[in-house]
């Protein structure tokens, strides 16, 4: 093979040899030309100094800000320098003192139970209104949810029903059928509103403004005829006490045993082992009713009083978890410390205070 073609054509060894020698030449003549001066005049008036800058900020001392950030989707929220960068930071609390859950719960029923009491003591009718109180606070907490959920009960018919249903078990010497009465009218006026006036959702608003009447005002206005009654301070404190202590039994039984859930759908934190506590210190304490003479119950009163409260207080606390799960509260308000809303403290006694006064009907202390 000859060398002619290792060269190729037109391209001779001495002659790149001689151009490279030529370029070097070039770049030594004109950087040993080249000034620091004509560095800086070559260098644009924005970068000036900035080698200068970078090393004075390098000494300085830099407080991380944050910036508010809008995000779709997302509420305007703050946005830290950690979250910018995606490092993980770990925000460390010192503990906090302050009254265990358990002991404002507690403090919140002591309230309460004393208020009901002072009102007994100074005479029927204070505590008929205490009731009346009661009542259309835990409406408005019922309506104020609703209205949270996306609904618009009539909140101006639900409250005028609810005090003609107190008014009418307060005032009225048949009770039931009284209460019958304001509980129908309400429905006509309810459903002639809405088929006068065009509103969305009408079957669904009305139904909530009805029952709003029927499961609060309606079930504890039970209680003004066993008030009215000659014996209403054992009666009514009869029925505090023992639906009181089941609720206690159940709570502390529940956290300190439970294992099994009694209605995981509604509400998973009941336990059937917290049940069972319940119901055994209700029995209890129906015993000590017919062991204190100032009650007048023998065995069997306490004993039935006890039994209609453990089956029918988990009952009023599962049907208020079914409301608040189809709304989409965890609790209908915040009126009460550790408790929520005063409505979520008288669930239970929804439904003991009407079939306490069964109870007491047929046993005949009304």
């Amino acid at each position: 093979m000859s060398t002619d073609n290792i060269d190729g054509e037109g391209i001779e060894g001495p002659e790149v040899d001689e151009g490279v020698e030529d370029f070097e030449d070039f770049l030594t003549d004109e950087l040993d030309e080249f000034t620091r001066d004509d560095y800086l005049n070559a260098t644009t008036e924005e970068y000036r100094g900035l080698a200068e800058s970078m090393a004075r900020s390098a000494d300085e001392e830099v407080e991380m800000q944050a910036v508010a950030a809008h995000m779709p989707g997302l509420e305007a929220g703050v946005v830290g320098f950690d979250d910018v960068t995606g490092e993980t930071h770990v925000e460390t609390y010192e503990a906090q003192g302050g009254p265990s859950d358990t002991l404002v719960r507690a403090a919140t029923g002591v309230v309460l139970v004393t208020l009901v009491l002072a009102m007994l003591a100074i005479g029927g009718g204070w505590l008929a209104l205490l009731i009346g109180v009661f009542t259309l606070v835990s409406m408005v907490e019922f309506y104020s949810a609703l209205r949270q959920a996306g609904y618009a009960p009539l909140a101006l018919f639900g409250f005028l029903g609810a005090i003609g249903v107190l008014a009418a078990a307060w005032f009225s010497s048949q009770p039931l059928s009284a209460v019958s009465i304001v509980i129908g009218l309400t429905i006509v006026a309810v459903v002639f509103w809405y088929a006068l006036l065009s509103r969305s959702r009408p079957l669904e608003n009305a139904s909530f403004t009805v029952f709003g009447v029927v499961w609060i005002a309606a079930l504890l206005a039970f209680a003004m005829p066993i008030i009215k009654s000659e014996h209403s301070q054992q009666l009514i404190l009869a029925i505090i006490a023992v639906t009181a202590l089941f609720d206690a039994g159940s709570y502390f039984v529940g956290r300190a045993l439970g294992r099994v859930s009694l209605a995981p759908g509604l509400s998973p934190h009941k336990t059937f082992e917290g049940l069972v506590g319940g119901v055994v210190v209700a029995f209890v304490a129906g015993f000590l009713l017919s062991v204190i003479s100032w009650f007048e119950f023998d065995l069997t009163a306490g004993l039935w009083l006890a039994a209609a409260v453990s089956v029918f207080a988990p009952l009023g606390d599962l049907a208020e978890s079914l409301v608040k799960r189809a709304v989409g509260v965890k609790d209908m308000g915040a009126l009460l410390p550790g408790h929520g809303g005063l409505i979520d403290r008288l669930d239970s006694y929804l439904f003991t205070i009407p079939v306490g006064y069964v109870v007491f009907l047929w046993l005949g202390f009304l």
